[in-house]
């Protein structure tokens, strides 16, 4: 079992849905329910393409609990997928508190799938904590 198994509560590649146990991944559409330390003690450990997959994981777990019933797998376009503007800003809001990396909201229609965006989040999630913001 890995990093990223722990932290969402589901095996890597199954559909994420809401998490009814109250983990800390769990959110109830209220920003206070949304605490990324257990995602910060995860990221911290992992590896660059462990991080990814945290990311990407993340990303899913958020936009299941956002879109519910809905089966979100990897290459699920954002868009495709019945993401509209008010339920980004609420994606983008939820993974900013999560992970504290700034997200514009453009970045969700230019990485349109959790895998795409995954990618970008923990690219800027290693820029933001090694000092190099230029990169994020």
């Amino acid at each position: 079992m890995n990093s990223h198994t722990t932290v969402n509560n589901h095996p890597s590649g199954d559909a994420a849905g809401p998490q009814g146990d109250g983990s800390a991944m769990h959110t109830d559409n209220s920003e206070s329910a949304l605490d990324g330390t257990a995602l910060h003690q995860a990221l911290a450990i992992a590896t660059a393409e462990e991080r990814e997959d945290i990311m990407r994981e993340t990303v899913r777990a958020q936009l299941a609990d956002i879109l519910a019933p809905a089966a979100i797998d990897d290459d699920s376009n954002f868009l495709e997928s019945g993401l509209t503007s008010l339920t980004a800003l609420e994606l983008t809001r939820n993974l900013m508190t999560l992970t504290d990396v700034e997200i514009p909201l453009v970045a969700i229609l230019e990485y349109a799938t959790p895998a795409q965006l995954g990618h970008y989040l923990a690219e800027a999630y290693a820029a933001v904590n090694t000092g190099d913001s230029a990169t994020a």
